[in-house]
């Protein structure tokens, strides 16, 4: 596995950040990190899921914006996406993600077992 310099965090590290603390130390330091634009609709949706009131989504939301340089979906990524899903057996918006990672040259930084045994990815507990 090569690591890179640069980082993609999935939405399981930051919901978990937002719903028990976790992480900390990795995402308030001063590092910029990639995140897919699709991960803000995961982090949206587990949010409410969770009974999060609206307002404090809307600030978790920003804080993720401000911290992040938004990757968005293209037919590059798409098409790379697709490939990932089919090979790896992989959900399709995590098929996007890694793609999306992996088109920046990031390391994809996760706790999703889905990821597991693919190139440039560190799941962390």
């Amino acid at each position: 596995m090569k690591v890179t310099d640069f980082k993609l965090i999935d939405s399981s590290v930051w919901v978990a950040y937002f719903l028990t603390g976790s992480f900390r130390e990795l995402l308030e330091g001063d590092e910029m990190f990639f995140l897919s634009v699709l991960s803000l609709f995961e982090i949206k949706g587990i949010l409410i899921k969770k009974d999060v009131p609206l307002e404090k989504v809307a600030v978790s939301l920003n804080f993720v914006k401000k911290r992040s340089l938004l990757i968005d979906v293209n037919a590059e990524i798409s098409e790379m996406a697709i490939e990932f899903s089919i090979k790896h057996k992989i959900p399709t918006i995590d098929a996007i993600v890694y793609a999306s990672a992996s088109k920046n040259n990031a390391t994809l930084i996760t706790l999703d077992n889905d990821f597991r045994n693919l190139d440039n990815v560190i799941i962390i507990k």
